[in-house]
């Protein structure tokens, strides 16, 4: 979704803040995989994280399930 701008700047500050610990999970799934599959799975879990981030940084794009949890 494109950046609403009834988003106060704590909610988005809320949203950077999720995103970026979506990113550090992901991260740390990749380190501990212990066979290809899970590797595998790791890496595209971390390659959605860094694009949501890349997308609500670069273009406010705001990921639909954090609109929906702010009541929108």
């Amino acid at each position: 979704m494109k950046p609403d701008q009834a988003l106060d700047r704590f909610l988005l500050r809320k949203i950077e803040q999720q995103l970026t610990a979506e990113i550090q999970t992901a991260r740390e799934q990749a380190l501990k995989s212990s066979t290809e599959e899970e590797g595998l799975r790791a890496s595209e879990a971390l390659e959605r994280a860094l694009q949501r981030f890349a997308d609500f940084a670069g273009q406010g794009i705001v990921p639909e399930e954090f609109l929906r949890c702010a009541g929108r």
